[in-house]
């Protein structure tokens, strides 16, 4: 696997290759970013993963500061898993950078706490696919709002790559996969089970979804233990909140910090 930490270096390198399925990290990595990797590898081209913690999404700076680390490692595990290249630019990236504006559909979610946050993420994915000029692109389901930004992005600036997503990898307990996750206690790990099973009771009972229940499920997390940032059923494509819950499809996603640890997840409801 070849390693490449300079941009004229990627930019050259790039110029003999005709096709890249990029897989952009910010480290850390686990089982679910493998599963990026793997359907990327089941495409005809060449597969390049990138390793870089922007600090333009982080809205705490200490959040940032503790972002756990293991590059030795991320190395290691990209290499087991066949991929043929890996980008690690340094701060350097971000010099003279175009900064891109997220759109309304940022003002939701994630957004509503988080200003800036996705600002942050669409202009580094940006700058990353100058500079790899990707026939594809890899995300996972997990992280739904800026999956579809991104998609949205690409269509709306023409750009040639294909956004493919891929299903959210869970661990045994339905804990959806994150590098975050490692920094969980392990009763803590335990208890934050209850995000997957809280979606997967609303989902059992969709039928008879209404804002007392949404409600119920929230003071119950909270009784549990959790900061519950939101529980929101809202459009697939908008992600404003629903007020009708006879429209499907619909997406139930949830933002919860658990000792200080903010995790996410969604599930689809069709």
């Amino acid at each position: 696997m070849k390693i490449i930490t300079e941009y004229q270096q990627f930019k050259e390198f790039r110029s003999t290759i005709e096709s890249i399925s990029f897989v952009p990290t910010m480290g850390n990595l686990h089982k679910g970013h493998m599963t990026l990797i793997d359907k990327a590898r089941s495409y005809d081209s060449h597969v390049t993963a990138s390793i870089f913690i922007n600090p333009l999404q982080f809205n705490d700076a200490s959040d940032f500061n503790n972002y756990p680390k293991s590059l030795d490692d991320d190395i290691a595990l990209l290499s087991k898993h066949g991929c043929d290249s890996v980008f690690i630019p340094d701060s350097s990236i971000l010099d003279n950078i175009k900064e891109i504006k997220a759109p309304d559909t940022a003002l939701y979610l994630c957004g509503m706490n988080r200003p800036g946050h996705f600002d942050g993420v669409l202009t580094i994915v940006n700058k990353l696919f100058e500079i790899t000029k990707p026939t594809r692109s890899f995300f996972g389901k997990k992280d739904f709002q800026q999956l579809t930004l991104i998609k949205n992005f690409v269509i709306e600036n023409n750009l040639p790559i294909e956004i493919i997503s891929v299903e959210t990898v869970r661990e045994l307990n339905g804990l959806a996969m994150s590098s975050r996750n490692n920094r969980l206690s392990e009763s803590d790990r335990k208890k934050a089970s209850k995000l997957y099973e809280t979606l997967s009771s609303i989902k059992d009972n969709s039928s008879n979804l209404s804002n007392e229940i949404i409600k119920s499920h929230k003071d119950e997390l909270t009784k549990k233990g959790f900061d519950v940032d939101y529980l929101s059923v809202c459009d697939p494509i908008s992600l404003k909140d629903l007020e009708d819950f006879n429209s499907k499809p619909f997406l139930v996603a949830i933002a919860a910090s658990i000792s200080g640890i903010r995790l996410i997840d969604n599930i689809l409801i069709d």
